[in-house]
């Protein structure tokens, strides 16, 4: 399970079962929330982190199995309308959604490691040397703090229970002497580069929702909701021309990588005929996107999603 400071409470204990998350979601993204969503339940638990409207992840966490991205969104879908649960909203400066980034799925430097087998002094002085955005967590089965960095400089500091981001060091001091104590240190990148990405855009939270509660529908029988969408609106040959399409514009952007992103994510979704649910395509646009940016971070992949777009609407529209 990761510890995000629960300081600023927008709502605590809301039940899942009065809200519709897609709306939720909408709303503190069309609001400009800076801060984060929370919902669990027994052995699972879910993290959105906003800032300045954007959506920069979402991580959930199954009995200890880890999802991030679309996927995390739509096992929370899952969970709420099979489980209930609840759902907590905390406010957040931008600074600190940056640390909760980090957080929640920034880089690890340490891991859990007992304090007094870490060279702490010489650990901090490399975030400052490194201009680092991130976090040290220090913390026993009983207590946690945390020091939040900006540029490399601490800009707060909190600890398990308070109300609020203090300016003192002291608590985070006394819970890393405390016998066994481990420390974490994450680190991510900066504001202006976390605000590019917002999975709002990304994803059809609607489609999701209405396809969470089909999957789950009590009178669906799970034979029936995993059958996969009808291919008789196209012919076979017109949906893997669609994907050939799709792989030519990719190849464009990526050379031979895009081609073998293209086939693997249509192989993960179960085959062409996934492409006619629009859930589906949302996971495999998704999941392309997110293919791409670890292979070639400096393409324009903004534009090269855009084109798989409109080829995926041309094709479907004939």
């Amino acid at each position: 399970m990761r510890s995000l400071p629960k300081a600023n409470p927008l709502y605590e204990k809301i039940s899942a079962n009065k809200i519709v998350l897609p709306d939720i979601f909408e709303k503190l993204g069309s609001g400009g929330f800076t801060g984060y969503i929370h919902h669990s339940v027994p052995e699972f638990e879910f993290f959105g982190i906003f800032a300045k409207g954007k959506l920069l992840c979402a991580v959930s966490s199954d009995d200890g199995r880890d999802q991030t991205g679309f996927e995390a969104i739509s096992l929370l879908f899952d969970k709420v309308i099979t489980t209930g649960g609840e759902i907590n909203v905390y406010r957040m400066t931008a600074d600190i959604a940056v640390c909760a980034h980090a957080l929640a799925v920034g880089t690890r430097f340490f891991n859990g490691e007992e304090v007094r087998q870490v060279d702490i002094r010489g650990a901090l002085g490399l975030l400052k040397a490194q201009g680092a955005n991130g976090v040290v967590r220090f913390y026993t089965s009983e207590r946690s703090a945390m020091i939040f960095y900006k540029d490399g400089l601490a800009i707060g500091f909190y600890y398990d229970g308070a109300g609020s981001i203090e300016s003192s060091p002291d608590e985070s001091r006394r819970i890393a002497a405390l016998p066994g104590a481990c420390v974490e240190i994450c680190s991510t990148r900066t504001l202006g580069e976390l605000i590019q990405y917002d999975l709002l855009q990304m994803v059809n939270l609607q489609k999701l929702w209405e396809s969470a509660r089909s999957r789950n529908a009590a009178s669906t029988p799970k034979e029936a909701a995993d059958a996969g969408p009808s291919v008789s609106i196209l012919s076979q040959q017109k949906l893997f021309e669609l994907v050939d399409d799709l792989s030519e514009v990719a190849s464009a952007y990526l050379s031979r990588q895009g081609r073998v992103i293209v086939e693997k994510r249509i192989k993960e979704r179960g085959g062409p005929s996934r492409l006619l649910d629009d859930a589906e395509r949302a996971f495999f646009i998704a999941g392309v996107e997110a293919d791409a940016v670890v292979c070639d971070s400096q393409a324009r992949i903004g534009e090269m999603i855009d084109l798989m777009k409109s080829e995926i609407a041309a094709r479907l529209a004939v």
